[in-house]
This record gives structure tokens, sequence and C-alpha cells, in this order.
């Protein structure tokens, strides 16, 4: 009791020396530096907005990529188990074009009792690496012919975003293009006595017997490929340079780079071109 007179007596005292009046002080903003406020956080929300924009970009940018190079670097290992298995022997041979794979291989169809091997090739179709194959069976004796037949053939795209395609044969003298005409290395017209296909060439390998004599024999494969994510790959499409692109690329894939970074494309869409290569060998 006498605390609370004493906070009593205290409080009259105070209203009396304020005149009779006693207010709480509570700060106030006008409404200019309310709208200043508002506008100011409105700019760093904004900032922060377009850092996280950012960073998500690059994000998508870095996985796509990451997914293009992936799905070339599997197309390029799918490529050397077809040549593992390939059928090279005196009836039988690995053909190669510009940009073109055709071969036997031995892994056998759905039954085994009516397929031997599976007849597959290896093209572009646009930005596309497409592998057909199909099965081919045993009354099928000019297996040249036969692994360019698409008859009732599956067809798969293995990548997209494929700018192109190289192949080039290794051989003891060092990498041939398939555009020579060095007939050590390749038959162009007969291949013992077999009529190799109209554009095509056949490697002659060392396992084929009638080969034997032969010292420049091809011993690998040597296969490029220039792959881009889809987000560049439309960039090129949008500034109608994807053909300026693939038109860049000269006949000797080990020059791509150079050509790719001197070719008349949007720097964005060279920095994210990638250029992969893998070495099969022959059998």
């Amino acid at each position: 009791m006498p605390d609370k007179l004493l906070f009593a007596q205290n409080g009259d005292a105070a209203r009396k020396t304020c005149g009779g009046s006693f207010k709480l002080a509570v700060p106030a903003f006008s409404l200019i530096e309310l709208l200043t406020s508002m506008a100011v956080l409105a700019m760093v929300m904004a900032m922060l907005l377009q850092v996280v924009n950012g960073i998500l970009q690059s994000t998508r940018v870095q996985s796509q990529q990451m997914d293009s190079t992936g799905a070339a670097r599997r197309a390029l290992d799918i490529m050397a188990v077809d040549l593992s298995g390939a059928v090279v022997n005196e009836s039988a041979a690995v053909l190669v074009g510009p940009a073109n794979l055709a071969l036997i291989t031995d892994r056998r169809g759905p039954n085994a009792s009516n397929h031997r091997f599976l007849a597959v090739t290896y093209s572009m179709n646009g930005t596309q690496l497409v592998r057909t194959y199909r099965s081919v069976s045993f009354n099928e004796a000019d297996l040249l012919k036969a692994a360019l037949d698409t008859t009732n053939a599956a067809v798969t795209s293995l990548s997209d975003g494929i700018l192109g395609l190289n192949l080039r044969v290794m051989t003891t003298s060092g990498p041939q293009a398939t555009t020579n005409t060095d007939s050590t290395n390749y038959a162009t017209a007969l291949y013992n006595g077999f009529a190799v296909p109209a554009g095509w060439k056949a490697l002659i390998t060392a396992s084929p017997a009638f080969a034997s004599s032969l010292t420049n024999r091809a011993q690998s494969l040597e296969v490029w490929i220039v792959a881009v994510d889809e987000q560049n790959r439309r960039i090129l499409e949008d500034a109608t340079n994807l053909t300026a692109a693939q038109t860049a690329l000269g006949s000797n894939p080990a020059l791509w780079r150079s050509d790719i970074d001197s070719a008349n494309i949007p720097l964005r869409a060279k920095a994210a071109i990638r250029i992969l290569n893998k070495t099969i060998p022959l059998p």
C-alpha cells in the first residue's frame, strides 16, 4: 500500500510539472520516408532475385552441357562395343564413309537359331547421331551388302545436338582420312571378290588372310564428335548460325577447336561446344 501511494503522489507531481498533461513520445515517419524505404527494399529484393535467377540459369546451362557431353560419350561407348565385336574376315569388313559407319557385329538377335549377327550403321540426321540396326540371318552370304540393308531395321537416336561426326583410320603410317583412296588401307571397288557398296570404303585390317602381305593395314578407328547442349543449339538456330558452325568444321578433326573458334558464330555458343574423340581398336 505505501508503494502505491508513493507512485500516485509521484504521478500527480509529474502531471503538475507538465501543466496537467502527460504523453508518451512515439516516433513517427512521414509518407515520403515510408515510400523511400519501400523503394529501397524493392530494389534490394530485385537485385537478390537477379542473383538467384543468374545462379539458377548458370546451373541449368551447366546441367544441359553435362547431359549433352554425357550423351556423346555414351554414343562413343556404344560404337566401341559394336566395333569390338565387328565381323572382319574374307567376306566381311567395316565400311566407312565421310561421316558414316557400317558393320556387321557379333551380337546375336532375339533368336540365336535364326540370327547370328547385327547389321549396324551410324549416320547423321540433322543434329542427331542415329544408330540403325537389324538382325542378319544365316542365309545372307554377302555381308558387305547386308551391312547397309535397312529392311525392317530399328532406328535409335543416340544423341541430339551433334554438329559433326568424323572418322579417321589409324594405320602404321599415321591417321588416314576416310576420303583417302590409298588401296593398302581401303577397298573401294572389290573386297576379296565382294563388291564394295558405292560411296563406301571397306577397311583392310590384319584379320583377313588375304591382307597378310599388306604392311599399312587399318589398326583402329578414331571417332570424333562435336556436341552442343540444347540451349546453345537453339541460340545457333535462332541466329541462323547452325549451318555456319557445321560448315566451319574442316576435314581434319584435330583442328576442329580452332575451326570453331574462328567461325562466325556467337561467342557464348563457341564456349559451349564440346569436341570428343575415341580411338577404337579394330579386330
